[in-house]
């Protein structure tokens, strides 16, 4: 009875995960349909700060007693947030939402590649290059990426790169509460980017409430349900489910906003996911588990 229960739970927490990655790619796409009329800073801007003020009631932000010890640590990690979605949302508005997420993915890839130092992780550093070379623009491909897009993915893919190890620390020190904390940061940073490309003529009671509903799809949910699913899920079990999150956003992005990807460009993402299913799946010192949880869904907010 007892292993049923079990069995259930896992069950449960994996499609907890899966929900939880359609979730947060339904938000981008979602945020992207609104690019053609509202600038990727200001959606990024509006987002942050209604998914601050939601999840500082939720966990209860105002709690925590910041002191000079660790207000630099929670500066540094919303710091992080905010370059990592402005910079992914400044992606997606030029490149498909998978080619995005897979190009972003090499900066987690990357730091768990270094704590870890192991012989067999030249095999994935290998393969993240080959994935990165297939899908960087050239002057000979009529259907290739847009070179600043790119440029923006791998932006955002260092921002999350730092933001697993801000986030270890972030995470030790304030716990649950640390996303919250993380998120006004982030409002402060991007507000006055966001106000200066905001046309208040455009804002409705309908655009308003879109943007609520990506806050939700993008931060709130995943939030909820990857902390949920990582009370059961073997560390391991949840890297390699997360690591499938370009193919996620590249379904999304194709069934909402009918984007359509290469056999040569699908063939790179599936590189870059396979070499980061190889690193999770391998022992990694110190790091591993906070890159695998994503500092407990707050890298959930593209």
């Amino acid at each position: 009875m007892k292993g049923l229960l079990i069995n259930n739970e896992t069950a449960l927490s994996v499609m907890a995960v899966a929900l939880a990655m359609m979730s947060l790619t339904a938000g981008a796409a979602l945020a992207k349909s609104m690019f053609s009329y509202i600038d990727p800073a200001s959606v990024t801007a509006i987002r942050f700060i209604m998914s601050a003020v939601f999840l500082t009631c939720v966990l209860r932000a105002w709690e925590v007693q910041l002191t000079r010890d660790n207000i630099g640590t929670v500066v540094v990690y919303g710091s992080m947030i905010a370059g990592m979605n402005l910079f992914f949302y400044l992606a997606i508005e030029t490149i498909p939402i998978g080619m995005a997420l897979a190009i972003e993915l090499v900066g987690p890839l990357c730091v768990s590649i270094v704590y870890s130092r192991k012989r067999s992780d030249v095999i994935w550093v290998a393969l993240v290059a080959v994935g990165i070379a297939i899908l960087l623009p050239t002057s000979t491909s009529v259907m290739n990426l847009d070179a600043t897009g790119v440029l923006y993915a791998l932006v955002a893919g260092a921002f999350w790169g730092a933001y697993v190890i801000a986030g270890k620390k972030a995470g030790r020190q304030h716990g649950q509460k640390a996303p919250a904390l993380g998120l006004i940061v982030a409002s402060i940073l991007v507000f006055p980017i966001g106000i200066e490309k905001l046309s208040f003529s455009i804002i409705d009671w309908n655009v308003i409430m879109l943007i609520a509903l990506i806050a939700l799809l993008s931060s709130v949910i995943p939030l909820i349900l990857e902390m949920k699913a990582l009370r059961h899920l073997p560390t391991k079990t949840y890297g390699v489910l997360t690591s499938g999150e370009p193919v996620v956003g590249a379904a999304v992005g194709f069934f909402m906003l009918g984007e359509q990807l290469t056999t040569l460009q699908f063939l790179g993402l599936a590189t870059i996911v396979i070499a980061s299913i190889g690193t999770v799946t391998s022992p990694i010192p110190s790091i591993k588990r906070v890159n695998n949880k994503k500092a407990m869904g707050v890298t959930m907010t593209k």
